[in-house]
């Protein structure tokens, strides 16, 4: 879906003027692509003299348009994000050359500054730390932005626990810098699976950091355990998968399915492949996992039941958008007579956009928090 560029997308700041669009693209786009911690960022990079900076968590390539170097390197956990630096940079007509990093990727040898967005995950910002500050020999300034609430006292200590010299700038519109000098660590670990078991349920599960629910099953996943649609569909997505819960539970009851686990996520993906492994039995062709933007990548008409978990965050920002282009993605995804099925919070009523695409919704199940809705193709 091609963006409106008639919209306010105008970043301008005093490194310079771009167009910068959110992704996934859409019409009449009521959030912007970027917040007063990218602006203030930008102050602080007009005194820099880098060679080769590692951008982290830049969203949606605020950080990324502003960088004068022709290669840098940029870690994220989401495909999203890698998307819309492709994307931000090309309507810039930028060739800057971005080294992508998922977490579980290497980082490379030779970066001389660290210039980051504080992700919603404070598992996740140790982790990051953890694999920047092992590959690194000496210490490497390091800039972090975000706004001004997200520095609890906490936040600090985690940088203080990877970093020398830790400051906090004062707020200028809501938002604060951290600057810092890295330390180097001898290795960096392999990275903490983190993993639980839940009673009701035969599965044990394991999280890299900042995948969702990674200490407990969340209350609309288990509202969803208590009612999956009867063993039998063919092929089966699990549409935000996170973990993968519900997909693995529906091949526990429907061994002769096929399923393919879903998620922006690169982390999660990493998860959901060691829970397949852990809980059916290693390898197996019928079990699939795939990194994608909502379902962009599979073919029309390909699945008979999709199970979606949808998110109602897209990290900082609260927006349902994501979970309409599920929606959507669903409908041409489905075959004929196909079912999606999806929990949400009952203050989302989701039950509207649904029946607007598909037309009749049913109610599964509700307590006071969640509903659990059907609608077919």
């Amino acid at each position: 879906m091609a963006a409106d560029v008639s919209l306010p997308a105008n970043f301008h700041t005093v490194l310079g003027h771009w167009q910068l669009h959110r992704y996934p693209l859409r019409n009449h786009d009521p959030l912007q692509a970027w917040d007063s911690a990218d602006v203030l960022l930008h102050q602080h990079m007009a005194d820099l003299n880098c060679h080769f900076p590692v951008l982290v968590n830049d969203q949606f390539g605020a950080l990324a348009v502003a960088c004068q170097q022709p290669q840098i390197a940029a870690m994220s956990d989401s495909y999203i994000s890698v998307c819309s630096w492709q994307h931000n940079l090309q309507i810039n007509q930028l060739a800057t050359q971005i080294i992508p990093l998922t977490g579980l990727t290497a980082v490379p040898a030779g970066i001389d500054q660290v210039l980051m967005k504080l992700p919603k995950s404070s598992s996740l910002l140790s982790y990051q730390l953890q694999q920047l500050a092992a590959s690194i020999e000496q210490p490497v300034a390091l800039l972090a932005a975000a706004k001004s609430k997200l520095f609890t006292p906490a936040i600090r200590a985690l940088f203080e626990h990877y970093c020398d010299q830790v400051e906090v700038s004062l707020i200028e519109k809501k938002a604060r810098v951290l600057s810092a000098q890295l330390r180097p660590l001898a290795a960096a670990g392999a990275a903490a699976l983190n993993y639980w078991q839940d009673p009701d349920y035969p599965l044990q599960l394991g999280h890299y950091p900042g995948v969702f629910s990674r200490n407990q099953l969340d209350l609309g996943a288990r509202l969803f355990l208590q009612h999956l649609p009867a063993a039998g569909a063919d092929q089966v997505i699990d549409l935000g998968c996170g973990n993968g819960v519900l997909g693995l539970r529906y091949a526990q009851i429907s061994p002769a399915s096929t399923i393919l686990w879903v998620d922006e996520s690169y982390l999660a993906i990493a998860s959901c492949q060691h829970n397949i492994e852990r809980n059916l039995g290693g390898a197996d062709s019928r079990y699939q996992t795939a990194v994608d933007d909502c379902l962009s990548q599979q073919a029309t008409a390909s699945a008979d039941l999709i199970l979606c978990n949808p998110p109602f965050h897209q990290e900082h920002a609260i927006t349902t958008h994501i979970a309409q282009q599920m929606f959507r993605d669903s409908k041409r995804v489905l075959r004929h007579g196909g079912e999606l099925r999806v929990v949400a919070n009952r203050h989302l009523a989701y039950h509207q956009p649904l029946e607007r695409l598909f037309g009749a919704v049913t109610v599964v199940a509700s307590n006071p928090k969640f509903v659990l809705l059907s609608v077919r193709r």
